[in-house]
């Protein structure tokens, strides 16, 4: 009896070893099963085991195109949309400035401009003339002026209530305006640090270019750097204190600039989390500018400019297009087939035509085309042009853009150098 049940037990071991194969296969080293759930890595995992081998020679290749893509096309938008900055008459009043065809090629900007409010600006705080913190400082206030002594010098006199100045009548053909030279002091302070962004170098960087005389030529200054070197002269606030906010002119889309920047150099670091991408982002808005709104957005836009870089499939980039729309609380999906728009600076306003403008403008693959239409609408196109034209270039990569969209740029020499050396600083082997 024993026999016969030590055999029985042997056929029912050797009839579970026969089945056993095909209930585990997944465990095979050579099966091609994806029977098991846990077979597949998941998103985070396969992220990171894409940026773990982003360093191979034709993923360095081709992020290095993307990234000098964006970079040049970003001056690009600034500096073609510069004469018709704030241009709300809309296409009319551009013909009448520029000509019948409107904005062709870069254009130096007229010196006059029909409904400027530069005359109306404030020369010592944010905002307009008058409404910087009641007169406190006012002997001060009376010995030196922020524009003119202390930031933009020698400019004060083209603020004149007298008169209606162009924004940046002071800019050459091709000549970026004062935020994307700001954009290059962060990219040359990034090199400086081994390829990382520092919020405390660049503060320093910041200060130093901002009250040094002739470190750049443009004519105006936003609300949010009159303010801090009001608080930082009159105030005498160290100047991690000095970030300010009047309300209304901070909260913009001019703060998206510098962030672009910071965002560009930490996603182009192998194995770069997109956590590391989202706080240099909003780390960067801090340095100028004091805004939760700002902040926020500035993690969400670094997204976007990550995914502008890193993902070579155009219908997920298009995805997170929108999901990017979705999260800054737009009030719609990105619409292709919306007609360019005349919006002002403030995001809730610029921020919805910006993204129906990459929805529509890069499938196109035409950057220089689309920063042309960019340029020709006129209103806040200057700032919208930069971040624009990061995304654009970034999407279509450095080969594809036309010779004279560089060499039309005032400091191209000077460009040329300052992106080959940002390039080698954070896309490291």
């Amino acid at each position: 009896m024993k026999l016969i049940l030590s055999l029985l037990l042997s056929h029912l071991f050797v009839a579970f070893l026969l089945l056993l194969p095909r209930q585990v296969s997944c465990l095979q080293p050579n099966s091609s099963s994806s029977s098991c759930p846990s077979s597949q890595p998941s998103p985070s995992a396969a992220t990171n085991s894409k940026n773990s081998n982003d360093m191979s020679t034709h993923n360095r290749t081709a992020l290095e195109k993307r990234l000098r893509g964006a970079l040049w096309s970003f001056f690009s938008g600034d500096a073609l949309a510069a004469p018709t900055h704030w241009y709300y008459g809309g296409f009319p009043q551009i013909q009448a400035d520029y000509g019948s065809a409107g904005i062709t090629d870069y254009t130096k900007p007229r010196m006059e401009l029909r409904g400027s409010i530069l005359n109306k600006s404030d020369v010592n705080g944010g905002g307009r003339s008058g409404s910087s913190h009641s007169g406190i400082f006012g002997q001060k206030q009376a010995e030196q002026t922020i524009i003119g002594d202390v930031i933009n010098h020698g400019k004060k006199h083209l603020w004149d209530k007298n008169k209606a100045i162009h924004y940046h009548a002071t800019l050459q053909k091709g000549e970026n305006t004062l935020e994307a030279s700001l954009a290059r002091v962060l990219m040359r302070q990034i090199v400086e640090n081994n390829g990382s962004f520092d919020a405390n170098a660049f503060r320093d960087a910041y200060v130093k270019f901002m009250t040094t005389p002739g470190s750049h030529n443009d004519t105006y200054a936003s609300t949010c750097h009159r303010m801090f070197f009001f608080n930082r002269v009159f105030k005498q606030l160290p100047p991690k204190d000095c970030p300010d906010n009047d309300g209304h002119n901070v909260d913009v889309i001019d703060g998206l600039i510098l962030p672009t920047i910071a965002a560009l150099a930490t996603a182009s670091k192998a194995g770069a989390s997109l956590q590391e991408v989202e706080a240099a982002a909003a780390e960067c808005a801090t340095v100028t500018r004091k805004s939760s709104r700002l902040n926020q957005d500035s993690r969400v836009w670094s997204r976007l400019v990550y995914a502008s870089i890193r993902n070579e499939d155009d219908q997920a980039f298009s995805d997170q297009l929108i999901q990017c729309a979705q999260e800054m609380h737009l009030p719609r999906v990105p619409d292709a087939n919306s007609r360019d728009q005349i919006t002002a600076c403030y995001l809730s306003q610029s921020l919805p035509s910006l993204f129906d403008m990459m929805a529509k403008y890069i499938p196109r693959k035409d950057v220089w085309g689309a920063l042309l239409a960019n340029a020709n609408v006129g209103g806040e196109n200057v700032h919208r042009g930069s971040i624009f034209g990061a995304i654009l270039g970034a999407r279509a990569g450095n080969d594809a853009l036309p010779s004279h969209l560089k060499d039309g740029l005032y400091f191209k020499e000077e460009l040329a150098s300052e992106i080959d050396a940002f390039v080698d600083a954070v896309i490291k082997e």
